[in-house]
């Protein structure tokens, strides 16, 4: 199965912006820096962060409600669109896989929260490597509903990958969103990462 979005990486720009502004490992970037950060001009941040501070969410770059800008950059947009495998070993497929990588959803928030059954394995990959990941992920299963989901964005959606017990993972700002999106326990993981991450 295959989500597409008309316009692929609209609305994009706007997201990075929303990956710093919640990073735990940046505390309230200037203007520029956040210009820098997200590859993007100064004045279309200075817009963005204008148009936050309308909603009630920033102040002089201090948000002023993680949870409800989590919301917020929730409902702006998702993935650009998914393919869909049914992979008897996915755990094997990936690492073997020599393409970049970085897991989201269930499995992520396996090892980071351990509060989620790792039922799909929902991984974001370069634009460029997607004939390589299919024909990689054909060769240890089948195309259809399954246990790995592909996703698409920019590039920024790599912004502050790190490592949990030997697996490439997303910022923990861009897992609970996307948990956020998800719904049902997802939406409750998220509930729970922001408590222990974000203390909110």
């Amino acid at each position: 199965m295959i989500k597409r979005n008309i316009f692929p990486y609209f609305g994009s720009k706007k997201e990075r912006i929303f990956r710093i502004l919640l990073s735990k490992k940046i505390e309230k970037p200037s203007g520029y820096k956040l210009a820098q950060l997200a590859e993007i001009s100064y004045p279309y941040v200075h817009s963005i962060l204008g148009d936050l501070e309308r909603e009630g969410l920033l102040k002089d770059r201090q948000i002023l409600d993680i949870k409800k800008l989590f919301n917020y950059w929730a409902e702006h947009r998702g993935p650009n669109y998914y393919k869909e495998y049914n992979i008897q070993n996915p755990k094997d497929a990936l690492k073997t896989a020599k393409m970049e990588y970085a897991l989201t959803g269930y499995f992520a928030e396996n090892i980071i929260g351990n509060y989620l059954f790792p039922r799909y394995y929902q991984i974001y990959i370069e634009d460029q490597d997607r004939d390589k990941w299919h024909t990689h992920l054909v060769k240890n299963g089948y195309v259809g509903k399954g246990n790995v989901r592909i996703y698409l964005n920019d590039h920024h959606v790599f912004f502050e990958k790190h490592e949990v017990d030997g697996w490439p993972v997303v910022s923990v700002q861009q897992l609970i969103v996307d948990l956020i999106r998800e719904g049902a326990e997802c939406g409750e993981a998220a509930e729970m990462l922001m408590k222990r991450m974000y203390h909110v």
